[in-house]
């Protein structure tokens, strides 16, 4: 059976990959040593022990959860992990404790447990209030990118509030921004205001530029693998030809050259319509290098 990874686990960031690494040779040695935890018929602790022993073709033991309180039971097993920060650990609880089970079990109690206050929920982070209060503001407010950024440990709480402050078009964008460049409060009037949203505007045109490159390689990639493969068609409608002026009644020879020709006919298509994209995007590349480039 073909297990998914529980919401609640994944509330937490990822291990790193040294860590995943390091997880992949103790299991390729000894196997899976403590079985990994089933709750609602997904993984709810030891998802990454189940991703190795997958990958390796491995035998992954399993315990069903029980009569527990599954939010309690993921943050004891995640709180004391290694490399996961204040910010990282109250998003993570400020998530645990949003979420609503996809059915009531029978012996489970969570339905009818009271909504906890931030002073309750940072002393189960082990955080100072202010920082449940930021965490619950980027989940609110933040668009998916900067949660995530936050989730990864990318970005910080207070920087991720004043991004989260910003129109969710220009918030992605502002991630990478110092954040003393980032607006306090709704963008206002004034020359900072016009500062800030032209070096927003200027990180989102890097960002279509880089985008427009990507493609723009991919699609060259594929032109040279048509221009290639038209040489070969082509190759391959002189040797007919040859056999054909040789006198060679071959009627399976004749059809073969007629196909050989169309599919040319259609490859060469194929190609002149690439290469007018390909100079469009070329166009598109310098247009959003030259935005990127304008001063603020």
């Amino acid at each position: 059976m073909t297990y998914q990874q529980h919401p609640l686990s994944a509330a937490f960031p990822k291990i790193s990959e040294s860590d995943y690494t390091s997880l992949l040779d103790s299991i390729t040695s000894i196997g899976v040593q403590n079985p990994i935890t089933i709750y609602e018929g997904m993984v709810l602790d030891g998802w990454n022990r189940y991703r190795v022993a997958t990958e390796l073709g491995y035998d992954c033991p399993h315990v069903e959860l029980g009569d527990i309180d599954p939010r309690e039971f993921v943050l004891a097993q995640n709180k004391a992990r290694r490399h996961v920060t204040a910010a990282q650990l109250a998003m993570a609880t400020v998530s645990v404790y949003q979420w609503k089970p996809a059915h009531r079990e029978k012996g489970h109690t969570e339905c009818d447990l009271p909504r906890k206050k931030n002073s309750e929920l940072a002393e189960i982070a082990g955080v100072h209030p202010n920082t449940i209060t930021q965490a619950k503001s980027v989940q609110t407010n933040a668009v998916p990118a900067v949660q995530e950024a936050v989730k990864n440990g990318q970005l910080g709480l207070p920087k991720a509030v004043e991004v989260a402050k910003l129109p969710k078009s220009e918030q992605a964008a502002a991630i990478n921004l110092p954040v003393r460049r980032t607006l306090h409060g709704k963008p206002k009037k004034g020359p900072r205001a016009d500062v800030i949203r032209a070096e927003l505007k200027a990180a989102s045109a890097k960002r279509d530029a880089s985008d427009a490159q990507d493609k723009l390689k991919a699609l060259e990639e594929e032109a040279q693998a048509l221009r290639d493969q038209l040489h070969d068609v082509q190759g391959d409608i002189a040797w007919v030809g040859t056999i054909m002026d040789a006198g060679d009644p071959l009627a399976a020879a004749l059809k073969d050259a007629k196909a050989q020709r169309e599919l040319a006919r259609g490859l060469q298509a194929r190609i002149d319509s690439m290469m007018t994209e390909i100079a469009e995007l070329k166009r598109s590349v310098k247009h959003w290098q030259r935005k990127a480039e304008q001063p603020a």
